[in-house]
């Protein structure tokens, strides 16, 4: 995911507050998990957020995409990040909290994967640390067939992303389209294809209570897409 924007995503997402993101994540783990000291972010991403949290917590980081570890490694010397796939990993290490934002849990195709990912946080938790998933949106408030474009405008870099954006049975699928001009190399265009599935809150409930967890769901969360509480009550691997 993200292979051929992998130089230009933090310039993309540049309209994101991390910052104030980052507040109501450490109000969250503060208020669930007062005593919080270390944390993995599972799919970091380029690990923005973490700029804001190291100062509070210790923070590892996990990602599939090699560009994004070594991006993420630069912005948190202290972090150790590692490539690895969310529903397969073993780090040898437990974290008081895991979290999984930006919907990146819905790059999982199916339950079975959503189940596997689930046991593998459980794996890296401390008795009754605590989850928090961002999810992907539901079949019910998913808008298909939509069109959007972001530009990011600097003197030395031009860059216009569209994306469309359609639904196929369980999944959606996110066709994006770069179009980055800079001084010295001229235009670039590159596209890639996502496709996210888009699990029911039922469904996403379910399977954290049958991989060891109490849970509960913020309708509102970070960006409006909702939140998952998870805390973990028995060891299941």
């Amino acid at each position: 995911m993200f292979n051929e924007s992998s130089d230009v995503y933090d310039l993309i997402y540049s309209f994101k507050d991390y910052e104030k993101e980052s507040i109501e994540i450490s109000k969250v783990i503060t208020s669930k998990y007062p005593n919080c000291k270390s944390i993995l972010d599972v799919g970091c991403g380029t690990a923005e957020h973490h700029k804001y949290l190291k100062g509070k917590f210790s923070i590892d980081g996990i990602d599939l995409n090699p560009k994004f570890i070594e991006i993420a490694q630069k912005k948190n010397p202290a972090g150790k990040y590692s490539l690895a796939d969310m529903a397969n990993f073993d780090l040898q290490k437990k974290f008081d909290v895991i979290l999984c934002l930006f919907s990146s849990i819905g790059y999982l195709s199916t339950l079975a994967a959503l189940q596997s990912t689930l046991q593998f946080f459980n794996k890296h938790l401390h008795l009754n640390g605590l989850v928090i998933v961002e999810p992907w949106f539901t079949k019910e408030n998913y808008h298909n067939g939509k069109i959007n474009m972001l530009t990011y405008d600097k003197e030395d870099i031009k860059i216009c992303r569209i994306v469309h954006s359609y639904a196929e049975n369980d999944f959606s699928i996110l066709h994006f389209h770069y179009l980055v001009a800079t001084p010295t190399k001229g235009f670039k265009h590159f596209d890639e294809i996502h496709q996210l599935r888009m699990f029911s809150k039922d469904e996403i409930i379910d399977v954290f209570k049958q991989t060891g967890y109490d849970v509960e769901f913020d309708s509102k969360g970070l960006t409006g897409r909702g939140l998952y509480y998870g805390v973990k009550r028995t060891d299941i691997i």
